[in-house]
C-alpha cells in the first residue's frame, strides 16, 4: 500500500509538472525547458545533498549508473515535452502514462509474480490510458494536433516511455548506494548535458523567456525532483513494481486538471477510462 501511495504522490506532482510543460513548451523550446528544469531542480537539491554529505563518498561504479541515469531521463524528459509542445496534456498524458507496466514486466523478469487480481489491475491501467488517450472530442485531442506531426507525436511518446521506465529501474538501484535525493541530484547534470547538441536545432526562443517562464521552469524542477525523489525510495518498499503503477494515474491526473485548469474538453469515454486507472491503482494499493 506504502509504494503505491508513493506512485501517486508522484503522479500528482508530474501531473502539475505537465501542466506546466504544456503551458510553456512551445515559447520556451522543450529541449531548452527541459534543460532549465533539470538545472532548476539540481540546484533546489543542492543543499540537501551537501548537508547529507554521501555523495562525496560515491565510487566510480555509482558514478557511472549516475551518468547511464542521467542520459536515460535527459531523452526522456526531451522527448516528453517535444510531445508537450505537437498536443494537448489530455492525449500527452495518458499516451505516456503506460510506462510503469514496463517496470512490471522487469519486475516479472527477475521474479516478480502477479496473481489473477493483480493482472486484472494492470490491465485496467493499461488500458484506461488507452481510452483516454484516444476518445478526446472531435474539436479537441488528436485533431488539435498540426497535420504531418502525428507520427512526430507518436515517436516521442513512446521513447518518453522506454526511457522514463529505465530511469525508475536505473533510479532506485542508484538511490539504493547514495540515498534517494543523491540519486536525483547526480542524475540531473549528465541529463542536461546530454541535452545540449539538441538545442541548436530548436529555433531561438531566448527572448520569450521572460520572469513567468523562469518561474514555471523552477516550479517544474521542483514537481520532478519530488516525484523522482518519492520513486527512489518507493525502490526501498515491498511490491515497487506495483507501486509504480500508481505513476500511471498521472495521466488522469493531467486530464483532470487540464479540463479544469486550462478547459481542455473531456469526454465520457475518457471518464471511464480515468474510473479504470483510479480502480486498478486502488486494486494494487490494497493487494
Amino acid at each position: 500500500m506504502l509504494a503505491v501511495m508513493f506512485g501517486l504522490f508522484a503522479a500528482l506532482c508530474w501531473s502539475l509538472h505537465d501542466l506546466l510543460a504544456r503551458n510553456f513548451a512551445n515559447d520556451v523550446g522543450p529541449v531548452r525547458m527541459a534543460i532549465g528544469t533539470l538545472l532548476a531542480g539540481g540546484a533546489l537539491l543542492a543543499g540537501i545533498v551537501l548537508w547529507n554529505g554521501t555523495i562525496l563518498q560515491a565510487d566510480t561504479a555509482t558514478l557511472q549508473l549516475a551518468v547511464i541515469l542521467g542520459i536515460l531521463y535527459g531523452l526522456a524528459i526531451s522527448s516528453l515535452f517535444t510531445a508537450f509542445s505537437l498536443a494537448p496534456v489530455s492525449i500527452v498524458g495518458p499516451a505516456t502514462a503506460g510506462y510503469p507496466a514496463l517496470v512490471v514486466i522487469w519486475g516479472m523478469i527477475n521474479g516478480l509474480q502477479p496473481n489473477a487480481l493483480q493482472w486484472c489491475a494492470v490491465l485496467a491501467i493499461i488500458t484506461g490510458a488507452i481510452v483516454v488517450a484516444r476518445t478526446g472530442p472531435s474539436d479537441g485531442g488528436l485533431s488539435e494536433v498540426k497535420p504531418g506531426k502525428i507520427p512526430l507525436l507518436i515517436f516521442s511518446c513512446m521513447v518518453a516511455e522506454v526511457f522514463f521506465a529505465s530511469s525508475v529501474i536505473l533510479g532506485q538501484k542508484l538511490a539504493a548506494h547514495v540515498g534517494e535525493f543523491e540519486a536525483t541530484f547526480m542524475s540531473r547534470f549528465p541529463a542536461a548535458l546530454v541535452l545540449i547538441p539538441f538545442v541548436m536545432r530548436e529555433k531561438p526562443h531566448v527572448a520569450k523567456i521572460n520572469a513567468e517562464a523562469w518561474i514555471g521552469i523552477f516550479a517544474m524542477g521542483a514537481f520532478d525532483v519530488a516525484a523522482v525523489s518519492g520513486i527512489n525510495y518507493m525502490g526501498r518498499l515491498p511490491n515497487k513494481e506495483f507501486g509504480s503503477m500508481g505513476i500511471s494515474a498521472y495521466g488522469a491526473i493531467a486530464t483532470l486538471l487540464a479540463m479544469i485548469l486550462l478547459k481542455e474538453k473531456t469526454t465520457v469515454s475518457q471518464w471511464v477510462g480515468i474510473a479504470m486507472i483510479s480502480g486498478g491503482v486502488a486494486v494494487l494499493g490494497s493487494t
